[in-house]
């Protein structure tokens, strides 16, 4: 399970823009990861971000990967007819749960329980 804290929470006093520097953690994306785990931290949101816009894109009309730079960092965000109707963030937490449901099934089938398509299919 990866170790994080979300960085608009630690944000420094001036300006409440800076982050604060936090011994043993870096920022990715919106969140401070430990050290030790940002390797597997962004070789595993790039493969689920690449795995989930394959299965989105089975069942909705676009899918993107949007709100780099934001306070509750990137998402994939599934569309129909314009409409967003699905936006999975690409947070530690959907990370681990991912995982996690990839031990227990193909990742297919983790990404359809995760998007609450799985009866759909």
């Amino acid at each position: 399970m990866f170790k994080f804290l979300k960085k608009k929470q630690h944000l420094g006093t001036v300006n409440n823009k800076e982050p604060l520097n936090i011994d043993g953690m870096t920022i990715v994306d919106a969140y401070y990861i430990e050290n030790s785990q940002i390797e597997a931290y962004k070789t595993d949101r790039e493969r689920y971000s690449d795995a989930l816009i394959y299965v989105l894109k089975q069942y909705f009309t676009d899918v993107d990967r949007m709100f780099e730079g934001t306070d509750d960092g990137e998402a994939i965000v599934a569309f129909h007819n314009d409409e967003p109707v699905k936006c999975i963030y690409l947070n530690p937490e959907m990370i681990d749960q991912l995982r996690i449901y990839e031990q227990e099934m193909p990742l297919k089938q983790a990404i359809l329980k995760i998007c609450e398509l799985e009866n759909e299919d």
